[in-house]
């Protein structure tokens, strides 16, 4: 294989570089139709949306690597040649497409430090999603819905994020290495209803919803705690007391799951609602 390498670049000795530059971009061209012929095929075959995604990541690495194979004779023999090759290929790119080769080196930086992946559920700027994909120039995230709160639904919208706004923006990851969040919930009371009362029912109602989930995220956190200093000396729910104009603001501090922060939300307002209705001392604003 290794003769075989070398007696071709030997062949591509006397061409001149122009030459071997419209040969490369050739094949990246025909390489590039192929894996879209092949994605195409991939497409048509009735696998489940996880298995066409992975074969068509396998196809797409393996399509490259044969590109580098392929482009290693041409410009192997002499590294003149070869530094020729990128100071015209790199300063080609840096004029004419900076945008794209920005992303790429985000793409790597990405990989390597790898701050989100597949499936994490993030914020970058005005977006948050689920990612669906990191590719060689875009991160593709499937958004979900934008409130006060960086939880919601999924609008089945999908946003793509050039790589290299991940650099020079902050990116909020919420479900990789601890996957929960803590969550603050007002109720806000009459300066004459009975706050003890509505403190107990709050809570109550909270340990029935909540459940145990305390102590799966005392696992999380053991896990979490070896790739970076996260502490949390207590992980279970409470209630604060304020008062505002005109008002007691009870505020119910609970973790739960990322993702899981509406439904959670849903269950304990709406059993608050049905607990204050029974009380005639108990009067929200």
């Amino acid at each position: 294989m290794g003769d075989f390498v070398l007696n071709l670049g030997i062949k591509f000795q006397t061409v001149s570089i122009l030459v071997k530059l419209i040969i490369t971009i050739a094949l990246f061209i025909l390489l590039h139709l192929i894996n879209r012929s092949t994605f195409k095929v991939i497409n048509r075959i009735n696998w489940s949306s996880h298995q066409t995604i992975k074969y068509k990541k396998i196809f797409s690495v393996i399509n490259k690597i044969f590109f580098i194979l392929l482009i290693i004779p041409i410009w192997i023999y002499e590294s003149k040649d070869i530094l020729t090759f990128l100071g015209l290929f790199s300063a080609g790119l840096a004029f004419a497409f900076k945008d794209l080769v920005s992303n790429f080196l985000g793409w790597l930086i990405i990989n390597s430090h790898k701050p989100f992946q597949v499936g994490d559920r993030i914020k970058i700027g005005d977006s948050i999603g689920d990612i669906l994909e990191i590719d060689w120039f875009y991160t593709t995230i499937i958004e979900v819905t934008q409130t006060n709160k960086t939880y919601g639904q999924s609008t089945g919208r999908l946003v793509y994020i050039p790589n290299i706004k991940l650099l020079s923006v902050e990116v909020i990851n919420e479900t990789n290495t601890f996957p929960y969040t803590w969550n603050e919930l007002e109720i806000t009371l009459t300066l004459n209803s009975n706050w003890k009362k509505a403190k107990d029912l709050i809570m109550n109602i909270a340990k029935n919803e909540l459940g145990n989930i305390e102590e799966d995220a005392k696992h999380s956190l053991e896990i979490a705690s070896k790739t970076h200093p996260i502490y949390y000396q207590n992980l279970s729910h409470t209630i604060y007391t304020s008062i505002d104009v005109g008002k007691i603001v009870l505020t119910l501090r609970f973790i739960c799951r990322s993702r899981n922060f509406r439904n959670i939300e849903h269950n304990i307002v709406e059993s608050i609602l049905t607990e204050f209705e029974k009380q005639k001392d108990i009067n929200m604003l």
